[in-house]
């Protein structure tokens, strides 16, 4: 009764879950409020969660890291291609570096990757704790950095191997470490090796490679190419020098662009004392440049041909009826084409019109490479030449001629030209067709930039629908390229033209390979995809 008497005096019985919410309620009202500007302790953050943690599991939460955010699908490709060419090149080429001096030259050129991976690794570490508060991959190296390990170093595996240690050595251009802090890490890294202990020797090399790197630099501004195309640039004119070649083609090549580089230089003060672009100023660039390089060419050929080059040269063109023919189709060509392609520039896409020229340049060469080989590489060789000089003019818009040319380039010009001062596609184009042609007699380049790399281009711009990951390009496009190229080398191969000792075999999976990589990757397929097709081809059989 007592209880009943309670229940009835307080209110209506509660029952057990209702008593557990007003107790829970009675307790938040209790909590006083916190005083303004109080800030909630903070759980550890990541970088001291880290620090507790064994190295092993540091390097395996960075590699996880590293996986999930930058190695995607295509670079993936990328890499198993690339270390495919490798494996091949190591076990084609692997009975020719057994001596003692051939193994000391291996253990000297990987010191220089490791120099360059250790570069990369502290570059990395540095900017990642500077940019603390952004994301840190962003501080990661270009991927194409991988291109610039693999075609230096690869390619004289296969082909020149005394440049290997050079160019294991100049990889670390790319560093940003001041100018002497390289000089003296190349130095060291080339004489390391008992078969360079000439000091000054080494020296003026490593002075070469920087130099051209500088000067390479400061005319792309590092925008028209990246640091790792400069590198890339600056390793392959040093090279040219570096080649000890009695090819006639390699001498004239290697003298003209002594006298090009000459001319440059004598009129380096004018250009930047005299900014106002007026027609004195280009007339007097043009004296200065034009005496300086036909006067030092000339001087540096009379040697090789033991007579003034130029009565050499026509001499040289009339002794053989082919090559009066050639010249003439040539000259035909040229005069008919070029107003052509112009004149329809409205009615053809700015991509067709880059591809007309790859396809004129493989039917200008190939046939008459096969007929004439000596005379077609002689040419070529002063082509490039000539191709820097147009580029020189267009550069500086000397009058008359500057401002026309870089108004008819620049309707030929790709998203890369419009990086910066230079416009880099038809300079890449020539390179890329010409060297495989002069040092390891192979038209890979002319086959791939002519045929292969244009028809994917037009096919997968037009009709593609499938890209790849992280790309523009399209599967289609591909698949193009590839059957184009293998058909064209197949073709070559049947008329016994070219690729003779090569396997229909070698060439498909070569062809493929190409395509594959052309397809992942973004950088520029003028150089890199002739370098890799020469490198793959000469270690499949």
């Amino acid at each position: 009764m007592a209880q009943r008497n309670r229940s009835q005096g307080h209110g209506p019985a509660l029952t057990q879950r209702e008593r557990k919410l007003r107790k829970a309620s009675r307790a938040e009202d209790a909590v006083p409020e916190e005083p303004e500007g109080h800030v909630e302790p903070k759980p550890a953050d990541a970088a001291s969660s880290q620090a507790e943690l064994f190295p092993q599991e540091r390097l395996l939460i960075w590699l996880s890291g590293f996986v999930k955010n930058h190695f995607t699908t295509d670079k993936f490709i990328q890499l198993s291609v690339l270390a495919f060419s490798a494996q091949q090149a190591y076990l084609y080429h692997d009975d020719s570096y057994q001596s003692a001096e051939d193994v000391n030259l291996l253990i000297s050129t990987a010191c220089g990757v490791v120099a360059l991976l250790a570069g990369v690794v502290i570059a990395f570490r540095v900017k990642s704790q500077m940019n603390r508060a952004t994301d840190p991959w962003d501080s990661m190296p270009p991927w194409n950095t991988v291109y610039l390990v693999f075609l230096p170093l690869m390619i004289p595996y296969v082909l020149k191997r005394e440049l290997m240690l050079y160019n294991s050595a100049f990889m670390t251009s790319v560093l940003e470490l001041p100018a002497f802090a390289k000089f003296v890490i190349q130095c060291s890294l080339i004489g390391s090796n008992t078969q360079h202990p000439d000091v000054m020797a080494n020296a003026k090399v490593v002075a070469l490679n920087l130099a051209a790197h500088y000067i390479l630099g400061r005319i792309s501004e590092f925008r028209s190419l990246d640091k790792i195309e400069v590198t890339l640039f600056a390793t392959l004119i040093t090279d040219l020098f570096l080649i000890e070649s009695e090819e006639l083609y390699v001498i004239v090549l290697q003298r003209l662009f002594i006298a090009y580089a000459l001319g440059l230089g004598s009129v380096y003060g004018v250009v930047q004392l005299w900014k106002e672009n007026t027609l004195a100023r280009s007339v007097l660039v043009l004296a200065v440049w034009g005496t300086v390089f036909v006067a030092s060419s000339l001087l540096l050929l009379e040697p090789v041909f033991n007579a003034n080059a130029l009565y050499w040269l026509v001499d040289y063109i009339q002794m053989s009826q082919t090559r009066c023919y050639i010249v003439g189709v040539w000259s035909t060509s040229l005069l008919l084409l070029i107003p052509t392609v112009f004149n329809y520039k409205i009615k053809l896409s700015q991509n067709s019109r880059r591809k007309i020229w790859h396809f004129l340049v493989l039917v200008l060469i190939a046939p008459f490479l096969h007929m004439d080989p000596d005379f077609v590489k002689l040419a070529l060789a002063g082509t490039v030449i000539l191709f820097l000089i147009v580029e020189m003019v267009r550069y500086l818009k000397l009058k008359p001629f500057g401002e026309v040319l870089d108004s008819h380039l620049r309707e030929f010009a790709d998203f890369r030209d419009e990086r910066g001062p230079i416009i880099i596609s038809y300079i890449y184009l020539f390179v890329g067709i010409t060297l495989p042609i002069l040092f390891d007699n192979s038209v890979v380049g002319l086959v791939v930039l002519g045929v292969g790399d244009s028809l994917a281009s037009i096919v997968g711009s037009k009709w593609g629908e499938i890209h790849w990951s992280n790309s523009s390009k399209t599967l289609e496009g591909t698949v193009t390229f590839i059957l184009s190229t293998f058909t064209i080398c197949s073709l070559f191969k049947f008329l016994d033209w070219f690729f003779i000792d090569k396997s229909y075999y070698a060439l498909l999976l070569t062809c493929t390979l190409s395509g594959l990589l052309e397809g992942n990757s973004d950088m520029n397929d003028n150089i890199m995809i002739p370098g890799f097709m020469v490198v793959t081809l000469e270690s499949l059989n």
